[in-house]
């Protein structure tokens, strides 16, 4: 296989994993990807191979079995083994699997520690809770979630009388509600 098609065959499967977070496509994009692999789609591709990496700019789309991202730009890092080691995305990132949706400005997933860092005005939304921070840090093994630098919000929607209730706090940690 020649090394930029085993890259972008590396990001496609390795990508498959669930990511981030979650809601309802706001692309209208009702593309599927085949099933084990994760399909990619942007206005430009710029990628390295002395470098190892793969630039994605432009209304880009990444469709995965349980997740839907849509950003300005993503740029992904591999090891010289052709393995992903670290995912950028920035730009008006949306990040959506069932019941739960992630906005924010940047987005970063590190692979060696398994953990999302969510920066410039992250919101998640998950089942009746919406989550605000200055940054929020997900691991996905833990399934664990920690807010810091800034002012965190927890709005919890009441079901019964349908009102929000609100619980502000300087720094927040807590595990994930069950998916």
């Amino acid at each position: 296989m020649k090394p930029l098609a085993s890259i972008l065959f590396t990001v496609l499967l390795l990508a498959g994993a669930p990511i981030w977070a979650q809601m309802q496509d706001d692309t209208g994009s009702d593309m599927q990807p085949p099933v084990g692999s994760t399909l990619i789609m942007s206005d430009e591709l710029h990628s390295d191979q002395t470098t190892h990496t793969s630039d994605f700019i432009g209304k880009v789309i990444v469709v995965g079995q349980n997740f839907h991202m849509t950003c300005q730009e993503m740029k992904v890092y591999f090891t010289t083994d052709n393995k992903v080691s670290k995912i950028v995305a920035t730009g008006d990132v949306v990040i959506t699997q069932p019941n739960r949706v992630t906005h924010c400005g940047h987005a970063e997933y590190t692979q060696e520690n398994d953990t999302f860092v969510l920066t410039e005005e992250p919101v998640i939304y998950d089942g009746k809770t919406k989550v605000q921070g200055t940054r929020i840090t997900i691991n996905r093994q833990t399934q664990q979630m920690q807010t810091d630098q800034g002012r965190t919000t927890v709005t919890i929607q009441n079901s019964d009388m349908n009102q929000a209730t609100t619980t502000p706090s300087n720094a927040g940690g807590g595990n994930l509600p069950n998916k």
